[in-house]
């Protein structure tokens, strides 16, 4: 087994904060061995942005707030990006996806998913030739693909923060949260960072509530 990475042990201390914290329950958690070293060179990316990428075979987790917090659930299930690039691209087959849609699908490999929870959802990389920093598109259950205004490693970082609550997605996207289609979720972002910031004091939220308020501002 590899030794793991300053990034890495971070994962492991997420994993800890939510298991250890008196506001949360824990469904299901898993967390594989760390694999091998890829080699940054052989990967079609940005080398720093395969190094800075969880190795582990699993790394996942679901939960949900407990009284007297307000409910705020998440789950977050991530793969190697050395991993994911070998993967196959989600299916775009149904007729319910444009065509343009079908074109951007072709092209994604996912990072980020909810096997626990199976409401569809997930985030993934776009490959292109000759892109070594790829977009990060985040597919809901509601209406299709958003582009994300993040990159990977920024991702990274949000997911930390956010444990993977459900819906954190679209303060980085333009998904229009006026629309009927989108009445919940300005709810669950409000819930979790009135609720983030209690149960785990010792991380800045207030980028994410600055985020929320332009937003819902329009």
């Amino acid at each position: 087994m590899s030794e793991m990475t300053a990034e890495e042990m971070g994962w492991t201390a997420v994993l800890e904060e939510l298991r250890s914290a008196s506001g949360v329950e824990v469904s299901h958690e898993v967390l594989g061995a760390v694999e091998a070293d890829p080699n940054p060179e052989s990967v079609p990316l940005d080398p720093g942005l395969v190094r800075c990428s969880p190795r582990f075979s699993e790394i996942g987790i679901q939960w949900g707030t407990v009284e007297p917090y307000a409910p705020v659930s998440g789950e977050f299930y991530l793969t190697p990006v050395a991993s994911a690039i070998k993967g196959e691209a989600p299916d775009f087959s149904s007729d319910l996806h444009s065509e343009s849609e079908r074109a951007v699908g072709a092209e994604l490999r996912i990072i980020d998913d909810a096997p626990y929870t199976g409401a569809g959802m997930y985030t993934a990389l776009r490959l292109q030739a000759g892109v070594a920093n790829p977009e990060i598109w985040f597919a809901d259950h509601l209406r299709g693909l958003w582009r994300m205004d993040l990159d990977y490693r920024e991702y990274l970082r949000v997911l930390a923060m956010t444990k993977g609550a459900f819906s954190w997605q679209h303060l980085f996207t333009d998904a229009p949260l006026d629309d009927s289609e989108f009445s919940r979720i300005p709810g669950r972002l409000t819930n979790m960072l009135d609720v983030l910031p209690r149960v785990f004091p010792d991380h800045d939220y207030e980028p994410l509530r600055e985020r929320l308020v332009e937003r819902l501002a329009g």
